[in-house]
């Protein structure tokens, strides 16, 4: 066998164990070698995909840091309600200076609760209704894609009520309005802010499936051809390893006569 075939036979051997290679892995690029440019493509791609999917957690969980916002929220407008139910009644004529007294005092308890849900109310150890009021969450695989969420700060929102004179009670009622109503800008902040990040979830899944989609058209072994590949130089590969055999024992009969 010639030098050149020999060269061939060896080439035949390294592209089977390139097709063997593929096939159990199941990548057509497995190094550089394979193809240095799609591999640099499908790493940055790779590196985006998992971008991404940090991104989508970052967006769920300040969905769920909205979403105790605004159920403290919630709970701060319905003790409020209660306020309000508690100041009209307290109106009523039939109700002496001690009645009020007491319903002053359960007014007074309520509040208290109130402030406590604004002061108290955090996420990882954040306070969310006293503090700085607007957060920003990193939402997508670069750097700028954010979604900033107004919690606002509801520190300001306790009302001033007393019941204890009926001046006092108008006065209390349209401070507790207001207080209702500035709540409610809050939660409709959250809400918005909220829908924001729901949206970005959705959009970023749909980029983050076509982007692995991409990658793998990149990556992925073409099973069929790869197979026949394999067929052809396994076959090759087997007629060179017969010819070389071959020549061997030409070559031994050879030396053999010469011998005799």
């Amino acid at each position: 066998m010639t030098v050149s075939n020999t060269n061939s036979l060896t080439f035949n051997t390294l592209n089977l164990d390139a097709n063997l290679t593929k096939l159990s892995s199941g990548s057509r690029i497995n190094s550089a070698a394979d193809d240095a440019s799609g591999m640099a493509i499908a790493d940055t791609m790779s590196a985006q995909v998992r971008g991404l999917g940090q991104a989508i957690q970052n967006s769920n969980n300040a969905i769920g840091m909205v979403q105790i916002a605004d159920g403290a929220m919630q709970e701060y407008s319905n003790i409020l309600g209660d306020v309000r139910q508690l100041t009209l009644q307290a109106g009523s004529s039939i109700l002496n200076h001690s009645n009020r007294e007491n319903i002053q005092n359960e007014i007074n308890g309520l509040l208290s609760s109130a402030n406590n849900i604004i002061n108290t109310t955090s996420y990882n150890g954040i306070n969310l209704l006293s503090g700085d009021g607007e957060f920003s969450f990193q939402t997508g695989a670069n750097g700028g894609d954010n979604i900033n969420v107004d919690f606002d700060n509801a520190s300001s929102l306790l009302p001033s009520v007393d019941v204890l004179s009926t001046q006092g009670i108008e006065d209390s009622l349209k401070n507790i309005d207001d207080a209702l109503e500035a709540s409610g800008i809050i939660r409709t902040d959250l809400g918005a802010g909220q829908n924001a990040l729901e949206s970005n979830i959705r959009n970023i899944s749909v980029s983050q499936v076509n982007i692995t989609s991409s990658e793998s058209q990149i990556r992925d072994l073409d099973f069929a051809k790869e197979s026949a590949d394999f067929n052809k130089n396994n076959l090759l590969d087997q007629i060179g390893a017969f010819a070389l055999a071959q020549k061997n024992i030409s070559q031994a009969n050879i030396l053999n006569l010469f011998n005799n």
